[in-house]
C-alpha cells in the first residue's frame, strides 16, 4: 500500500528531514504529488548545489526524470554522497505517490549503504562478534548517513508494493544494523523479513542470517530455532542439505555449561562420545574449537588444541589444523613459554603439511617469532630446512628469505638483513623483492663505492 505524503515525510522525519507540523495532510478524497512542508535537506548541504547545477543543464527531460538518471548515473560512478542526494531531492519533491517513489526509496537506501554484501569478514572477540564491511566501488560511507540508512530502508520497506520488495528492503536493514554493531536490531530486521515476506527467498535468507546473529551472541537454542522454521518454511532452499547438521551442532552447543569449560578435555571427550552418531571426533572438536573462538576462552582453548594433536590416528589435514588452533591460542598470551611452544608446533606442522603452501606458511610464522626472540641462527637453520619439505624447493626458498630479510629489516637488523638479501639474490637474481630491501641494498652499493 502506498503512504500518503504526510506519511513519507514522517519517516523521513528520523532520516534526518525535518517536517514543520501543520502540513498538508491530503484532503478528502484528494491527492497530492508534491509534499506542502518542505524536506530539510541540510544532511545534502554539500550535495544539494551539485545536483541542481546538474539540473540545470539537463534539457528536453522533466525534473524529476532529471533527478532520477541523475541518481542513477552518480551512483554509477560511485559518487553515492550526490545520487543520495538527488534521490532525497525527488522524494522531497515529488511525494510517495509518484510512480518512481517506490524505486526511487530504495535507491536512496541503497546509496546511503553502497555495502559489499558478497564480502562479509566478521571478526569474534570475548567482547562479540563484529562485522569489518567493505563497501561498494572502494566508497567510505560518513558514520550519519549509515544510520540514516536504517531509515532509509524502513521507508522503501513502507513503499514496496509486494512481499519480494519489502523483503529485500528489510533483508539490507538488517545488514545495516549489523554493520552498526547492534546484533539485536539486525536479528529483529530479519525476523520481520520471514514474517513479512513469508515463502521468498529474503525470508529464507533472513532467517539463516538471524541464525547466525543468535548463534554469535551465544544463544544457540534460538538460532537452531530459525533454522527448523527454515527447513520448514523453505524445503526447497539450497542450504536445506546442512541445516540438519547445522542444528544438531546448535543444539550441542546448547548443552555446553560452566561445567563443561571448567574441566574442557574430559567435557569434549564426552561430547564426542555423545554425538557419536551423528559427527565425526574432528568435527565434534571443530564445532567446539569455534564457539571456544567465539566466547575467547584461551586456556580452554589451549587445553583441547594439545589434546587433538595427540591424535595420531586423525587425517592428516586435522592434524595440521588443530597444531595451527593451538599456535593462534598460544600466541595470543605473548609470554615466553607459549612463544617456545608455537615454535615448536610451527616446526610440527612444516613436517606434517601434505601441502607446501602450509609449510612455507609454518616457516616463516616460526622463523618470525625466533626474529623476535633474537634467536637468528635458528631462523636461518628453519628456513634453510625449507629446501628439504617442499616439492619445488625453488618457488618456496626465495619467498622464506625475502621474508626473513623483510623481517630483519623491520626490527632494526640491517647487516643481517643486508646479508639476507645478498643470499637471496646470489641463488634467486631474477627473484623481485620489496622496495624496503631493494633500498637496502642498493645503499649498501653506494656505501661501498664511497
Amino acid at each position: 500500500m502506498k503512504l500518503s505524503v504526510f506519511g513519507i515525510i514522517m519517516l523521513l522525519v528520523p532520516f534526518g528531514y525535518a517536517a514543520e507540523q501543520g502540513g498538508d495532510r491530503r484532503g478528502e478524497g484528494q491527492s497530492t504529488n508534491r509534499a506542502s512542508t518542505p524536506i530539510d535537506l541540510s544532511a545534502f548541504a554539500t550535495e544539494v548545489p551539485i545536483v541542481e547545477e546538474a539540473l540545470g543543464k539537463a534539457t528536453g527531460v522533466s525534473r524529476e526524470d532529471a533527478l532520477a538518471m541523475l541518481g542513477r548515473s552518480a551512483a554509477a560512478s560511485g559518487r553515492f554522497d550526490v545520487a543520495a542526494a538527488a534521490y532525497a531531492m525527488f522524494l522531497n519533491e515529488f511525494g510517495a505517490e509518484h510512480p518512481y517513489s517506490e524505486k526511487i526509496a530504495l535507491r536512496l537506501a541503497d546509496c546511503l549503504f553502497p555495502f559489499k554484501y558478497d564480502q562479509v569478514d566478521v571478526i569474534h572477540s570475548a567482547s562479540g562478534p563484529r562485522l569489518e564491511p567493505a563497501w561498494r566501488m572502494g566508497f567510505s560511507p560518513r558514520p550519519e548517513p549509515l544510520r540514516q540508512a536504517v531509515h532509509a530502508f524502513e521507508l522503501a520497506a513502507s513503499l514496496a508494493q509486494d512481499e519480494h520488495a519489502k523483503g529485500s528492503a528489510l533483508l539490507k536493514l538488517g545488514w545495516v544494523h549489523r554493520v552498526l554493531g547492534n546484533w539485536d536490531a539486525s536479528t529483529a530486521a530479519w525476523d520481520r523479513c520471514a514474517k513479512q515476506a513469508v515463502s521468498t527467498k529474503s525470508a529464507a535468507d533472513a532467517l539463516w542470517l538471524a541464525a547466525e546473529n543468535l548463534e554469535w551472541m551465544n544463544r544457540p537454542s534460538e538460532a537452531a530455532e530459525r533454522l527448523k522454521q527454515l527447513a520448514q518454511e523453505s524445503p526447497d532452499d539450497a542450504r536445506a542439505s546442512a541445516i540438519a547438521e547445522h542444528i544438531e551442532r546448535l543444539e550441542a552447543e546448547a548443552r555446553r555449561s560452566s561445567e563443561w569449560l571448567a574441566d574442557p578435555v574430559p567435557s569434549l571427550q564426552a561430547e564426542i562420545d555423545a554425538r557419536s552418531g551423528v559427527s565425526s571426533p574432528q568435527a565434534v572438536y571443530r564445532s567446539v574449537v569455534q564457539w571456544l573462538q567465539r566466547r575467547g576462552e584461551r586456556d580452554a582453548l589451549i587445553a583441547v588444541s594439545r589434546w587433538a594433536c595427540d591424535q595420531d590416528n586423525w587425517p592428516i589435514m586435522d592434524r595440521v589444523a588443530c597444531r595451527f588452533d593451538l599456535t593462534e591460542a598460544l600466541l595470543q598470551g605473548g609470554d615466553a613459554e607459549s612463544q617456545e611452544e608455537a615454535i615448536r608446533r610451527f616446526q610440527e606442522i612444516a613436517d606434517l603439511a601434505p601441502d607446501d603452501g602450509m609449510i612455507v606458511h609454518a616457516t616463516i610464522r616460526g622463523c618470525r617469532i625466533l626474529h623476535e626472540l633474537q634467536r637468528f641462527d635458528e631462523a636461518e637453520g628453519m628456513a634453510g630446512a625449507i629446501v628439504t619439505k617442499v616439492k619445488d624447493p625453488t618457488q618456496w626458498e626465495p619467498v622464506v628469505l625475502a621474508d626473513l630479510a623483510e623481517t630483519l629489516l623491520k626490527n632494526g637488523e640491517k647487516q643481517r638483513a643486508l646479508r639476507m638479501m645478498n643470499k637471496l639474490k646470489a641463488v634467486y637474481p631474477d627473484y623481485g623483492v620489496s622496495d624496503s630491501l631493494e633500498a637496502l641494498r642498493n645503499g649498501n652499493r653506494m656505501e661501498g663505492g664511497r
